[in-house]
């Protein structure tokens, strides 16, 4: 959000989506407030979940290559492939690509693109949560 307006009461802000806040200044004092356009670059975080009949090591090779060559990412620091966990549906990994704040979105948006494309590509499945259910029948007839 870009700060319009500050004035004895209230804060005025917009939004990236053309949203207007007025906030009153009591509730941004002592607050804490985040700039996501302080630093020049950005570190795109894309959580991704992955078959546990994946294969690890060739997980993260498809991973860490289809991020490589994405568009307006930065080369250094380098992209980043981490193991985040075991859920109750996936293998957990975190695709991590820094990239020019100025173009962050677009940038995030690629990134996803070509995560999901190259598991796609590899045959490597992104389950979704389910529930088996079993039903038993008691013997009365």
């Amino acid at each position: 959000a870009k700060v319009e307006e500050i004035d004895l009461f209230a804060t005025t802000l917009d939004t990236p989506d053309n949203r207007r806040f007025i906030i009153p200044n009591g509730a941004i004092f002592g607050s804490t407030i985040e700039n996501v356009t302080h630093h020049p670059r950005r570190r795109i975080d894309v959580n991704v979940g992955v078959a546990y009949e994946a294969d690890m090591d060739r997980t993260r090779e498809i991973l860490t290559a289809s991020v490589s060559a994405v568009e307006g990412a930065l080369a250094d620091p380098a992209p980043a492939v981490v193991l985040t966990g075991l859920g109750a549906s996936s293998v957990d990994w975190q695709v991590r690509v820094w990239a020019p704040t100025a173009d962050f979105a677009t940038v995030r948006e690629r990134v996803v693109t070509a995560v999901k494309r190259a598991l796609d590509a590899a045959a490597i499945s992104i389950p979704f949560p389910q529930m088996d259910v079993h039903l038993r029948r008691d013997g009365a007839a």
